[in-house]
């Protein structure tokens, strides 16, 4: 993630259900009521009547319009008597005139001009989700208008007994159709910015951990092992090969990465098993798999990840993605990451059992403590948000490599970071290192930092959750070796004459006396890898210092601290 905000969301309608609300103008229209069932299942929809006159009947809201800017209106109709709607988007003076036929269920642009149109469907409930996009060529005052018609026209004798439910009006400059329902203000929500790095670009993170400028805590330069994205169609979920009682929309809200590339997940109505599945990647048994999915509750609130059966057949993670918790059961187990504003990545790793073409379930759940791939019910609006889907090789997930639209498999090579010793005015000697770092795995042994002159001249900094903080500093070819510790946090390693220290976090000094310094003159420091190729840190660095000197075990605590 970047400390780099990005729009995420926005309404500009301040009362995206209730029209009754004076800030909305109707005309020649009364609103009896404001609770009937909505799409989402709830008694939050607007009835709206027509009264006797001769004249339009039409409804409409203002909102702020800049030039060039791209408009995006919706909004749930439901007849009631009429079901024929012209809405009528104004970006200032950039006008479109579409119909919408609520049983025809089509959409006609029958004056101006409109970027994109479309009325779908909510299920069998008698409701639609009418759209239209139209890009402002002039900066002022926009309006969400529309009118009933009938036979036609839009001016006609009405009748007090006839009208329309309507509900989810929005207007959004971000190109997304997913409500952000609004109750007396708008709506806008920034995220940071999950940015792609380019070649031979070093990548400085930051936690998600803030929703304005620079508030994000810097976690540091980035260095991971080289990995590849097995899922082919990583965000285009519209592809992939199997479904059940689920539909995909495409392209409905802002990804993490500031683009209008997240899909919408939909369960149908119905109790039944409701998912999604592409496994076409191979996998080996006995190998470590990993699949992870950004994924943001639209109405439902928990999602499942699953290993199909010949992958692995025991357990699965389900996940809550209002609460950011989970619960992981058999042989799977999981993670969930917060990444602003509403969005999660899910992850789920397992063992595979068998040498086959497999791969992971999206699916439905009620709860935490479903089983796996449960049977639950859809209403055919709620849903998830889902963006950015990688399965790979290993114990956790690396940063996104994204297939996208592609029916391929992505990699991303090594990182590596380097530098001369002679160009930092190091020619080898006592030392001093200290490294601030945190690895993403436990299962294997990683390096944040080492002076390396060759394989028998060297001393690394490991940083590792299962075996904890330790240096080994090979002198000659003899081999020393002190732990630290096990907790995560800062190390610092001095090496003397007789004296191999190593504090943890300011913690107690363990000492190897026996201690010879290795020939370190004309080598390298490695920032996240031993030599530049092996022990990869798969995490962060966020700080790190080289003295030239031995410091003393009092120095070493309050440097680590």
């Amino acid at each position: 993630m970047s400390n780099e905000k990005a729009l995420n969301s926005e309404n500009l309608i301040p009362y995206s259900n209730d029209l009754s609300q004076s800030v909305w103008t109707k005309r020649n229209l009364t609103v009896p009521a404001t609770n009937i069932t909505a799409p989402d299942g709830t008694s939050s929809a607007s009835s709206l009547l027509e009264n006797s006159s001769t004249a339009t009947h039409d409804f409409y809201e203002e909102f702020s319009a800049v030039s060039g800017t791209s408009y995006t209106f919706t909004l749930y109709a439901k007849a009631n008597g009429r079901d024929t709607l012209r809405m009528k988007p104004q970006a200032t003076s950039t006008i479109a005139l579409v119909v919408f036929d609520l049983t025809a269920v089509t959409s006609t642009v029958i004056s101006g001009s409109a970027d994109s149109h479309s009325i779908t469907a909510i299920g069998s409930t008698g409701w639609y989700k009418l759209q239209v996009t139209v890009t402002a060529t002039a900066s002022g005052t926009g309006f969400l208008q529309t009118y009933f018609e009938v036979g036609g026209l839009s001016s006609y004798a009405g009748d007090a007994t006839k009208g329309a439910y309507i509900w989810g009006c929005q207007v959004s400059s971000t190109g997304e159709t997913v409500l952000n329902e609004t109750s007396g203000s708008i709506h806008r929500e920034y995220s940071p910015l999950l940015k792609t790095a380019a070649a031979d670009a070093p990548r400085f993170e930051y936690a998600a951990d803030g929703q304005s400028e620079g508030s994000g805590t810097a976690l540091g330069l980035k260095i991971e092992a080289q990995a590849t994205n097995l899922q082919r169609y990583g965000s285009d979920f519209s592809s992939w090969g199997t479904r059940a009682n689920l539909a995909s929309n495409s392209n409905q809200a802002i990804a993490p990465n500031g683009q209008l590339e997240a899909d919408l997940l939909v369960p149908t109505t119905g109790n039944d098993y409701h998912y999604i599945f592409d496994g076409q990647a191979s996998v080996t048994s006995g190998n470590v798999y990993t699949f992870s999915v950004y994924l943001k509750s639209a109405g439902y609130r928990y999602a499942q990840l699953l290993a199909l059966g010949p992958l692995q057949s025991s357990g699965h993670v389900t996940f809550d993605l209002m609460a950011g918790t989970l619960s992981a059961s058999g042989a799977h187990s999981g993670t969930i990451e917060s990444v602003g504003n509403g969005w999660y990545r899910a992850s789920a790793t397992v063992t595979a059992t068998s040498t086959t073409t497999s791969g992971f379930l999206i699916a439905g759940a009620d709860s935490l403590s479903n089983g796996r791939n449960p049977q639950t019910t859809g209403n055919a609006y709620d849903g998830w948000l889902a963006w950015g889907a990688q399965f790979e090789t290993g114990s956790a997930a690396s940063s996104l490599v994204d297939t996208g639209s592609l029916n391929s498999t992505i990699s991303r090579a090594a990182d590596s970071c380097s530098v001369d010793l002679s160009q930092i005015n190091y020619s080898g000697g006592e030392y001093t290192l200290i490294a601030d770092a945190d690895t993403l795995s436990d299962d294997n042994v990683f390096v944040s930092a080492s002076l390396y002159k060759d394989n028998s001249n060297f001393a690394a900094l490991y940083a590792n959750g299962l075996y904890g903080r330790t240096v080994v500093a090979v002198s000659d070819g003899v081999n020393s070796t002190v732990n630290g510790g096990s907790a995560n946090g800062r190390i610092a390693a001095s090496g003397g004459t007789n004296s191999l220290s190593v504090c943890v976090n300011g913690g107690a000094v363990t000492t190897d006396t026996s201690y010879t310094v290795p020939d370190l003159a004309g080598g390298t420091l490695y920032l996240g890898t031993r030599n530049g190729s092996s022990s990869p840190l798969n995490g962060n660095i966020k700080r790190l210092s080289l003295y030239s000197v031995a410091l003393s075990d009092t120095e070493l605590q309050a440097l680590s601290s």
